[in-house]
Formats: structure tokens, C-alpha cells, sequence
């Protein structure tokens, strides 16, 4: 993960993690393509370049490349941190990455 002027570049299959009061924040995706998970919220979120997502309750949000991405996150206090998630703990996230990314790459 790169930080340059707002933004955050990911490489693919890179993730960073939202915790704690980010209500009201917004994630921006200017390339590529994001794959969110907001805990507490049924289903999952793909933030395609062009497109934002607004974050609509406090708690963790995960935020997935499915391909080299640009992104930035605005509003709110900024307790962005970079996460290596062992592959174990999420496999089920991990194989729901790897069929979208087909799906939307094809």
C-alpha cells in the first residue's frame, strides 16, 4: 500500500481495514476495482473506478483490490491501517474474491 496525495494505491488481492467510528466516511475508487465488507451489513460491495461508497455505520469495514486500485477515503478522522489477513482466517472471503474477480475480469 502507497499513500501519495489522498490516495492509496493497492496492489491486487491487498487489503486495508476501517475500525471504529467511520460512519459518514466515503471511499472513492478512481481505478480499478474495490471489493468492500462492512461488518454487520448482509452482503458485500464492489466499488468499481469512477464510483464511491458511502459508509453508513461505525465498525469494521475491510476494503479489498480484485486488481491493481487507486482509492481515497474521505470524511472522519483518518485510522486507516495497512492488514495482512492470513488466508486461514478468511477463506471464505478469499474464495468469494477469487469468483468475482473471474466473473468480472473474463
Amino acid at each position: 500500500m502507497m499513500k501519495s496525495g489522498g490516495t492509496l494505491r493497492l496492489g491486487r488481492d491487498e487489503m486495508i481495514r476501517l475500525d471504529g467510528d467511520v460512519a459518514g466516511r466515503v471511499v472513492s475508487c478512481r481505478e480499478g476495482i474495490l471489493w468492500l465488507t462492512q461488518a454487520g451489513t448482509p452482503g458485500d460491495h464492489l466499488v468499481r473506478a469512477g464510483e464511491s461508497f458511502s459508509i453508513d455505520r461505525t465498525g469494521l469495514v475491510l476494503i479489498s483490490a480484485l486488481m491493481d486500485s487507486v482509492c481515497a477515503v474521505s470524511g472522519g478522522k483518518s485510522n486507516l491501517a495497512g492488514f495482512n489477513w492470513p488466508y486461514l482466517a478468511f477463506r471464505r472471503m478469499a474464495l468469494r474474491f477469487e469468483a468475482a474477480r473471474k466473473s468480472l475480469l473474463a
